[in-house]
């Protein structure tokens, strides 16, 4: 008797623990999915907008949660809306949640009115508005749909746009810093002269302060570049500063004129030794994305960051003749498409194979497609080879959040037309789930690129990958190759970014 009833409580501990591990598994995917939400936040701030589409899509995928999956829709489609000029494709994302989600179907339809109104398709923005004011007599969103109905009703065809005026942008420097010193000749603040060339500002009960009284911001000027000081780096730079009290301390920003930037990007993402005709490419991308970006974030603080987030901005210091005539040669030219600037992604190194952002990313531009891009294997960053054994993927992916036990195999289950490695099965001991590989594998073992083969030998998984980046656009080492060929800036650009013009903006 004591025997069979051991036997049951055995029986019972295994049921149990299933079931404990069942919701540990849930959990751990929750999390996961939460901090994917969550980063992409950060990554839409510093301008990794695909890699914040490719989080949202993770998260997407992983929870089991219907709130979560329909929160990550929302939030991919505002991102494909408001920054990547995909209005169309967040249309469809708002029809899904309509469809399948019944508890978020009132914001969504909202959303997709107001999305409809900017687009100024005003007879569908008439038809989806009436829709939600009847289904949502009391709802949460009446009063704004009341208005937009009544303004798309007597809507009017809007003046044509006036001429594109030369922009300055507006470049994050240091988000949160409580001091900073700024140095220059002739300097000026909020439009009054100083006697002194050093200036000392720092963060105190919601203001900025200095020997001047305090205010909620202080632009800085001088007669020579500014040099700013502050977190124990210097950098020097032209234009302006503009110091804002933000979130209990201080936001410096540079405000300069858009060609006078790139004098310090082109210098910063290439080498100054590239051929000219390469570097004259290197600027009118880094002047597309740049311009992109004010269009995009007008109603934000800064336009662009200054480093790889955005496009890596080192300053006076940086500058050379040669990338600086490359500027120079090209100015006011803008990528287009349908008019409107692209958005002009470039990557270190395609590893021979230009990447699908509508594979990878979900985001479809006729611009940024694949093909085969040889020139880039010509160039550095072209290889690489990763080891790892199972014990340090197993740690590697649980500090990321996914608690992966007895490691198997990795295997790729969804592959891209350049050969890039979309999804991966992860098997294991307790258990076996696909997930996607830029924002799982990838951001744990820290690979370079997703275009990749994986060997395993023993307790080892052997990566031998291509390319560096994300391989959407635009290669920097293969336009370096394609410039010693002879190719002139235009055909580096028509080679990267298929189905664009060149126009001069200003």
């Amino acid at each position: 008797m004591r025997r069979w009833i051991l036997i049951f409580v055995l029986i019972i501990d295994i049921f149990l623990f299933g079931i404990l591990q069942a919701d540990e598994d849930k959990l751990s995917a929750e999390r996961l999915a939460q901090w994917n939400l969550n980063y992409a936040s950060y990554l839409i701030d510093v301008g990794k907008y695909l890699e914040a589409l490719d989080a949202y899509n993770t998260a997407y995928e992983v929870t089991t949660y219907r709130k979560t999956k329909f929160r990550a829709l929302l939030y991919k489609a505002n991102l494909l809306a408001t920054f990547l000029d995909a209005e169309e494709e967040a249309l469809k994302i708002y029809d899904q949640i309509i469809k399948e989600y019944p508890e978020a179907e009132e914001i969504a339809l909202y959303r997709k009115g107001l999305l409809l109104f900017d687009m100024e398709k005003w007879q569908d923005a008439i038809k989806v508005l009436s829709t939600y004011l009847q289904k949502y007599p009391q709802g949460k969103f009446r009063f704004q749909a009341e208005v937009l109905l009544e303004k798309a009703k007597k809507a009017i065809p809007p003046p044509p746009p006036p001429p594109t005026k030369r922009p300055k942008v507006r470049v994050l420097l240091y988000r949160k810093v409580n001091r900073v010193v700024i140095s220059g000749k002739n300097l000026t603040i909020n439009g009054h002269p100083l006697s002194q060339n050093h200036l000392t500002c720092y963060y105190q009960q919601g203001v900025v302060c200095a020997n001047y009284p305090s205010a909620l911001s202080y632009t800085i000027t001088a007669n020579t570049p500014l040099e700013i000081t502050a977190k124990k780096r210097k950098k020097k730079v032209r234009g302006s500063i503009l110091l804002l009290a933000r979130e209990g301390s201080l936001m410096v920003i540079n405000v300069v004129d858009i060609e006078k930037y790139l004098w310090g990007v082109v210098p910063s993402e290439s080498f100054p030794s590239w051929p000219l005709e390469t570097l004259k490419a290197q600027a009118v991308a880094s002047r597309t994305y740049a311009f992109y970006q004010v269009l995009h974030r007008k109603n934000w603080d800064y336009d662009l960051v200054d480093n790889e987030g955005d496009q890596a901005y080192k300053g006076v210091e940086r500058e050379t003749p040669h990338t600086t005539r490359a500027v120079q040669e090209t100015e006011g030219l803008v990528l287009v498409e349908k008019n409107r600037p692209i958005l002009a992604m470039y990557t270190a190194n395609s590893g021979g194979y230009t990447a699908d952002a509508g594979c990878i990313f979900q985001l479809y531009k006729s611009y940024l497609i694949a093909h085969p891009d040889p020139p880039s294997l010509k160039g550095k960053m072209a290889y690489w080879k990763k080891t790892f054994s199972k014990k340090e993927i197993e740690n590697s992916l649980r500090r990321i959040g996914l608690n992966i036990k007895g490691l198997q195999d990795i295997i790729p289950v969804e592959k891209g037309p350049s050969g890039r490695i979309i999804k991966v099965k992860i098997i294991a001991r307790q258990g076996t789930d696909i997930y996607r590989t830029r924002t799982i594998l990838r951001r744990a073992l820290k690979l370079p690129e997703i275009l990749f083969f994986i060997k395993k030998k023993g307790n080892f998984f052997i990566f031998e990958g291509r390319g560096w980046g994300h391989g959407v656009g635009y290669s920097q080492w293969g336009a370096a190759e394609l410039g010693e060929k002879g190719y002139t800036f235009k055909q580096i650009l028509q080679f990267y970014y298929p189905c664009t013009e060149l126009k001069k903006m200003w």
